[in-house]
C-alpha cells in the first residue's frame, strides 16, 4: 500500500513539473519584425508561386487580391518587394476562398509557317479543385519554407483594406513589441 501511494505522489509530482515546465502560447515569430524583403505570390495547395510566374490556374480574383495586398505592402513601407523569391526573406502568399474550381484547355502549338513539323505541344487539359471557402494570406520563411503565419476569413482578401492583411499587421506589429527590450 506504501508503494503505491508513494508511486501515485511521483506520478503527480510528475505530471506537476510538466505542466508548469510547458510554455506560454507562443507570440508571432520575431522573423516577421526583423525581415525586411518579401516575394508575393499565390498558395497553390502544393507550392507557393511567384507572381511573375503567371499560370492559368490563378484565378482573376487572386490576382485582384494581390495586388491589393501589394499596395497595401508598398504603403506600409516595412517591407520591400524583391522579384525573385530567392532575394525575398518572407514569402506572401494569397488564396481566394472557392469550394470548387475547374479549369480546361486544348493543345497549342502546331505546323508553323504552313511547314510540317513545327512545335507542338499541350496546354493544361482540364483540372478541378477543391478548396476551403475562406480567403487566406499566408507568410512563410523563404529560406526554409516554413510556414510563420496564416489568416483565413470569408471574405478575408475583399476591400480596399482587407481584413487579412489587417491582421497580419497587427501581427507583425506584436512581433515588434516583443521584441523591444523590457523596462524594469
Amino acid at each position: 500500500m506504501r508503494s503505491l501511494s508513494l508511486a501515485v505522489v511521483t506520478v503527480v509530482a510528475f505530471a506537476a513539473s510538466c505542466a508548469l515546465s510547458v510554455p506560454a502560447v507562443a507570440g508571432p515569430p520575431a522573423q516577421l519584425a526583423v525581415a525586411r524583403y518579401v516575394a508575393l505570390g499565390y498558395d497553390r495547395g502544393d507550392r507557393f508561386v511567384s507572381e511573375f510566374e503567371v499560370r492559368e490556374e490563378v484565378l482573376p480574383e487572386e490576382r485582384e487580391a494581390l495586388q491589393r495586398v501589394r499596395e497595401r505592402i508598398e504603403q506600409w513601407g516595412k517591407y520591400v518587394i524583391v522579384v525573385r523569391p530567392a532575394q525575398a526573406e518572407l514569402l506572401i502568399a494569397v488564396r481566394k476562398g472557392r469550394l470548387v474550381s475547374v479549369a480546361g484547355g486544348a493543345p497549342v502549338g502546331g505546323p508553323s509557317g504552313g511547314r510540317m513539323g513545327g512545335p507542338v505541344g499541350l496546354g493544361p487539359m482540364a483540372g478541378a479543385e477543391i478548396s476551403s471557402p475562406d480567403d487566406m494570406l499566408e507568410v512563410f520563411d523563404a529560406s526554409g519554407g516554413s510556414l510563420l503565419w496564416r489568416g483565413m476569413k470569408p471574405n478575408g482578401l475583399s476591400g480596399s483594406g482587407p481584413p487579412l492583411w489587417e491582421s497580419f499587421q497587427a501581427e507583425v506589429a506584436k512581433a515588434e513589441k516583443q521584441r523591444l527590450p523590457r523596462q524594469p
